[in-house]
């Protein structure tokens, strides 16, 4: 499998860019971001949960209730998310936490694998919602949010849902 993000990672990422293309005081409801990415509706209550405690969502109880960006788009980056859902970041045991690893002292790969982590995490934080939200795609179209039949759904620009 490799390395890679766990999917509550990458759904994560996906519901923070849906928030991202909301309207400035809208709110979305949990199943409607669930329904749109097709993600079971009780896992992505799980991953909304761990963004609203890492202050990254704000979660509004009642008839208009509903998610919303804690912050604005600008102000939240991928190591955010990535680092609310999975924890600080960590390639290996000895670049999470030197001291849990017996070799990282004496490792020859301890500096290469310290130096991909710090790229990893340089790239994330250089990376925020506004800017994943507010680039051309392959086919220079931006992404925006349509609202049909109660549901929020991703469109490129030039294709309305």
């Amino acid at each position: 499998m490799g390395l890679r993000l766990t999917n509550a990672a990458d759904y994560a990422i996906l519901a923070m860019i849906h928030m991202a293309c909301l309207p400035d005081e809208a709110v979305a409801l949990r199943s409607e971001i669930a329904q749109a990415y097709n993600i079971p509706s009780s896992f992505m209550a799980k991953i909304l949960r761990a963004l609203v405690r890492a202050r990254l969502l704000r979660s509004t109880r009642g008839v208009h209730g509903g998610f919303s960006l804690a912050r604005p788009a600008t102000e939240i980056t991928l190591l955010d998310v990535v680092e609310a859902i999975e924890g600080p970041l960590a390639l290996t045991d000895c670049t999470g936490e030197p001291d849990g690893c017996q070799w990282s002292g004496d490792c020859p790969a301890h500096p290469v694998w310290a130096d991909v982590q710090e790229k990893i995490a340089d790239i994330l934080r250089s990376n925020t919602l506004e800017t994943l939200v507010s680039s051309p795609r392959k086919h220079k179209q931006v992404l925006m949010m349509t609202r049909g039949d109660g549901v929020v759904r991703m469109a490129k620009i030039d294709e309305r849902v």
